[in-house]
């Protein structure tokens, strides 16, 4: 009798390596290519070749964090890594090659010949090959089918990520349909893994009054209005308000509660119903770990119960209980920006940010009449201000040429200072500046040559839109921000890190020094400034006992 013994295939690099080496490909320069793309990537990623998987989800996740400035490379050289790496992996079974150049079906190449744009046919000429393989038809494209075709990407995909393929695929597909009115069936887009709370409108039309008062009261829209807080409320406190309202709101729903018996803020605002709200929504996070932004959830409903509800004493006692037992962290920095902040312990990456203002200028200098120059410009001139003076991006993004920036004549250079009302300011602080040499002449530069590029429509903005010359929205102009510092350097930083970076690099020089960073950073008191940065100094901490004590054994023998 003859027993079959499942082929094993191997689990880490180190296994494709053997297997490699023990099949090698006829081809000799196709064999080092992929031998090589295997030392490389390890290098890469600073692990073993058996300390990374073969499991296709995970390597996806792996090779998307390595970025061409991190490891190097040119952006060519690391995009052919990993496709000599896709092909190590197929010769030794690991990664599906579903396509196999299937031939389409008669009705998938009509299809495709209403399809008059050539990316649009490849956008759809895998999810068309996939199907004529399994016999599948346009007419009976469903869910079912874009989800099976979705896991069957998601063990063939290396270097693209499923998810984001299907969606624009979904969006082609139904592109194709609506335009050339076909009877084919549309497709619903991908859900989104956001959890979005049901709007106020869905509660009876009382509970949306008192709040839509409450907030009114907070926001001091009427001037006369008693009871309300000394200084009006910002929009982002009230938007925010409001929403840990709907999330509570939500999650009582969630839990069982009918939406029609929620008539007030006194019915909704107790103890009990925050316990039942925080329990649904830590359930619906599985084992993600506690949420963070529950005890602003909870800090709202005491300010309700307090100020609004005029609540008794016993009841704020049991919200504020509640509010301690969710509150996760100390004061001070988040968990995903001390991650981020750990990036700047390698001085290759500070000096990659630090001269990226200066490596985007010099480009926008080789061809200063592009479009896409004059974004790189202003991208550099937002960036060097962040370094100056790292402000928060609302005041960033608003910076307007008459109303915040002074420049003043030196001989042939023109320098900046920059100033800004408290009450501009998140914390009322006043934020004042004069620029240093270099930074003006950046900022100079884009002023005078590329920010008419930016937008010809009339405006004193300093980063203007080019629709209407209006200030850009903080959330786009930061976000253009962050995607703009990772394709050029592989670093996460998002505006907002600038302030903690800055902290980071003073204290690395000044231990000790927050009466300084306070300043820097505009902190009204200076307990706020150790909260979030008497960790940085631990380095110094670690480095003063590695020279005081350990540096007394180096070179000693154990013999």
């Amino acid at each position: 009798m003859t027993h079959h013994q499942e082929i094993q295939l191997p689990t880490t690099l180190a296994e494709v390596l053997d297997v490699l080496k023990s099949n090698p490909d006829p081809d000799k320069k196709r064999q080092q290519s992929k031998l090589s793309a295997i030392s490389r990537i390890s290098t890469y990623m600073n692990r073993p070749p058996s300390d990374i998987p073969t499991d296709i989800p995970q390597l996806r996740k792996l090779l998307a964090s390595l970025h061409p400035a991190a490891c190097g490379v040119k952006p060519n050289t690391l995009s052919t890594t990993k496709s000599d790496l896709a092909s190590a992996l197929r010769a030794v079974g690991v990664l599906q090659d579903f396509e196999g150049k299937f031939e389409l079906t008669p009705e998938w190449d009509t299809f495709l010949t209403t399809v008059q744009s050539t990316h649009q046919v490849w956008g759809l000429m895998r999810f068309a090959r996939y199907c004529s393989a399994r016999s599948i038809q346009p007419a009976e494209v469903n869910s079912d089918v874009v989800q099976a075709f979705q896991a069957t990407l998601d063990a063939a995909l290396l270097k693209n990520e499923p998810a984001k393929y299907i969606q624009s695929m979904i969006d082609t597909w139904n592109h194709v349909i609506d335009k050339h009115d076909l009877d084919l069936p549309r497709l619903d887009r991908l859900s989104s893994d956001r959890y979005v709370a049901r709007p106020l409108t869905d509660y009876p039309e009382s509970l949306q009054a008192e709040i839509k008062a409450y907030i009114d009261r907070l926001a001091q829209r009427d001037l006369f209005s008693e009871g309300g807080p000394d200084k009006p409320l910002r929009e982002t406190s009230l938007r925010n308000t409001e929403a840990h309202l709907r999330q509570m709101l939500d999650a009582l729903v969630t839990s069982g509660q009918r939406p029609e018996k929620l008539t007030s803020l006194s019915v909704v605002v107790t103890a009990n119903n925050l316990k039942t709200a925080f329990r649904t929504i830590i359930d619906r996070r599985g084992n993600e770990g506690l949420p963070t932004g529950l005890s602003n959830v909870a800090a709202t409903c005491i300010a309700i119960a307090r100020h609004h509800l005029s609540a008794p004493e016993d009841v704020i006692r049991a919200l504020k209980d509640i509010q301690k037992k969710v509150t996760a962290t100390p004061r001070g920095m988040s968990n995903k920006n001390a991650e981020r902040l750990a990036q700047f312990n390698d001085w290759e990456n500070v000096a990659l940010l630090l001269s990226l203002p200066d490596t985007l200028m010099a480009r926008a200098d080789d061809n200063p009449t592009r479009r896409d120059s004059a974004l790189a410009a202003m991208h550099a001139a937002a960036l060097t201000i962040l370094l100056s003076c790292p402000m928060r991006v609302k005041n960033l993004a608003n910076l307007d040429l008459d109303k915040h920036l002074i420049p003043a004549r030196s001989g042939t250079h023109t320098y900046y200072s920059i100033r800004i009302e408290g009450i501009e300011v998140k914390n009322g602080e006043p934020i004042e500046v004069k620029l240093n040499a270099r930074s003006s002449k950046i900022l100079h530069r884009y002023i005078m040559q590329f920010r008419p590029q930016v937008s010809q429509v009339g405006g004193r903005a300093l980063f203007p839109r080019s629709s209407d010359g209006k200030p850009r929205s903080p959330a786009n102009f930061g976000g253009d921000l962050t995607r703009r510092i990772f394709r050029e350097t592989g670093l996460k930083v998002h505006p907002h890190l600038f302030r903690h970076i800055a902290a980071k690099l003073y204290l690395e020089e000044r231990p000790g020094d927050f009466e300084t960073v306070r300043r820097l950073l505009k902190h009204k008191r200076l307990q706020t400034t150790m909260d979030f940065y008497a960790s940085l100094s631990n380095q110094w901490a670690h480095d003063h006992y590695d020279e005081v004590v350990l540096s007394k054994f180096r070179g000693t023998s154990d013999d």
